[in-house]
């Protein structure tokens, strides 16, 4: 465990240490307790996978009895709880003291790999035809606006598979990518049209903050 990689957050240091940093590497939060025994089962995993990814992401520690404010803030209703920003704001989380291969697959999921890029003996293991790499493909493809490609990578997806929910929305997502925005549109629809720019443009903060202030304007639109 390096101490820049796993630090202790507070009140008073989250925006120099949480926020200021989220924007140039994911950190997730680990709001823990003293007194929680799944904490202390959780903790010691999420500090060595810490190690092991190399700064790919960063761990701030949250004692959620001595930070009621951040834990209020976060809407803690139960701990372990551990919650993931990426460019200052709050994309993924979950409870419970996860399995070391569940949290594997939760930075997979938001594109966190060990420093150095995935091992031989991992890039071996995985089947180019299964449905991990299909979702990964059709992923890269949406990022770069082949909306065509993604949707071929998602044909036919397997009913019964794990990723099967991730596999949907991402295709329900390719409707924001085709969809005809006009720049003499609706004031929602140029802001819409702005974000998919920055999506595209690789910028995932910039375009979230637009899609949010395009839902502030009018929550009803498709």
């Amino acid at each position: 465990m390096t101490v820049t990689q796993v630090f202790e957050v507070t009140t008073a240091t989250f925006e120099q240490e949480v926020m200021q940093r989220s924007k140039t590497t994911p950190v997730l939060l680990d709001f823990w307790a003293e007194w929680c025994e799944p904490c202390k089962t959780l903790g010691p995993v999420l500090e060595r996978l810490a190690d092991e990814f190399g700064g790919s992401f960063l761990l701030g520690k949250v004692d959620s009895e001595q930070q009621s404010d951040l834990a209020y803030a976060f809407q803690v209703q139960g701990i372990p709880f551990c919650v993931l920003l990426v460019d200052g704001r709050p994309v993924d989380g979950f409870q419970g003291a996860l399995a070391e291969e569940e949290i594997r697959k939760f930075l997979q999921k938001h594109s966190i790999a060990p420093a150095g890029g995935v091992s031989e003996q991992a890039e071996e293991e995985v089947d180019p035809d299964s449905s991990a790499a299909r979702l990964q493909r059709a992923l890269a493809a949406a990022a770069s606006g082949s909306v065509a490609d993604a949707r071929a990578e998602l044909a036919d997806f397997p009913q019964d598979d794990e990723d099967v929910d991730r596999a949907r929305r991402l295709g329900e997502a390719m409707q924001f990518l085709e969809a005809s925005l006009d720049e003499q549109g609706s004031e929602v629809e140029v802001v819409l049209k702005g974000a998919r720019e920055q999506l595209l443009a690789g910028n995932k903060g910039g375009a979230m903050e637009q899609i949010l202030e395009a839902v502030a304007m009018d929550k009803s639109y498709a």
